[in-house]
């Protein structure tokens, strides 16, 4: 019996249907592999709000953002003080806390990348001479608004002035309503590219402005200022390894102020959340507990999810 063949059409016909079929499992099989990278940057963030508790109850007081200028202390961000919370008790141990310019004094450890430091879906890390990450801490709102003072969970040491010890009991506005951690799309260490990667300056008079007039202005920016952001952990200013706020809604223009010699304040930014994740970007709250918030939170629910002691009323089915 003679054995048929395939012909030239049936071929194209299957090749067809081959590539039809990829085309079809392919969103699938992204959307599956970003599930998991976002869970797993949910992790991480969990991991880290779980560690403020730790070193709340071997301390009594929620860890320091940084240092205020000029005062006693050093400039490490409040994610060197919870390595040991983190199961990173030999990073710490290498540490000398006694340096007054922390981060760039410990040679030993300012290049060590944490893995629990990286969210998966963002890939940017362009210089590997840096030590960076991926999760910043709350720092609230415009500090100038508020006589000075952060109204985020995070105060810095050796200067009452920029925000008292903050301890779980005074956080009036409860832990499951305050934000801790978020996360923000790595910069790609280029001036060139738009966007989550980059930071954008404008003049930020150092003044009480209202918010959404401080927003505006942001989102208007052009000059493009820092294109490392996230590039270092051990650092506490905002651009590097410090602080986000609230006023930039989820995923907006990030900014800083180009008056500065340096771009990064330690505790006031217009640099706020953002992420890879279609949608919104992960926070991680007081109580240990981590929510998805998506980009179109109204302005006043992110607000008060930045405030610790601001006595709003949240709506929680808002995000």
């Amino acid at each position: 019996m003679q054995r048929r063949a395939f012909t030239l059409i049936e071929l194209l016909v299957v090749i067809t249907i081959i590539g039809i079929l990829i085309a079809l499992l392919l969103p699938a099989v992204q959307a599956a592999r970003e599930a998991a990278r976002r869970a797993q940057c949910t992790n991480n963030l969990k991991q880290l709000s779980l560690a403020v508790h730790g070193y709340h109850d071997a301390n009594n007081a929620i860890p320091p953002t940084g240092a205020a200028v000029g005062m006693p202390g050093n400039n490490f961000s409040m994610k060197v003080r919870l390595l040991s919370f983190l199961e990173q008790s030999t990073t710490y141990d290498a540490l000398n806390m006694a340096f007054s310019d922390g981060h760039d004094a410990n040679t030993t450890i300012n290049k060590i990348q944490v893995d629990s430091l990286l969210c998966p879906s963002d890939a940017n890390i362009p210089d590997i001479t840096r030590s960076f990450h991926s999760y910043p801490n709350n720092l609230g709102t415009w500090k100038y608004n508020n006589g000075g003072t952060i109204d985020g969970p995070a105060y810095l040491i050796g200067d009452p002035a920029h925000g008292s010890t903050i301890s779980m009991a005074s956080i009036t506005d409860g832990l499951s309503g305050t934000a801790v951690f978020s996360e923000f799309v790595r910069g790609d260490g280029s001036l060139t590219s738009e966007g989550k990667p980059q930071i954008y300056g404008n003049a930020i008079p150092e003044a009480s402005r209202p918010l959404d007039l401080l927003s505006a202005d942001c989102e208007a920016a052009t000059t493009k200022q820092f294109g490392r952001k996230g590039q270092e952990w051990l650092d506490h200013d905002c651009g590097q390894g410090g602080g986000y706020s609230h006023v930039r809604p989820p995923n907006g223009k990030a900014c800083s102020d180009l008056q500065l010699d340096s771009p990064h304040a330690s505790d006031h930014t217009l640099i706020g959340a953002s992420s890879n994740h279609p949608g919104g970007v992960n926070v991680a709250l007081m109580d240990g507990s981590v929510r998805f918030v998506k980009d179109g939170i109204s302005r006043q629910t992110w607000i008060a999810l930045g405030t610790s002691s601001g006595s709003e009323i949240l709506d929680q089915s808002g995000y």
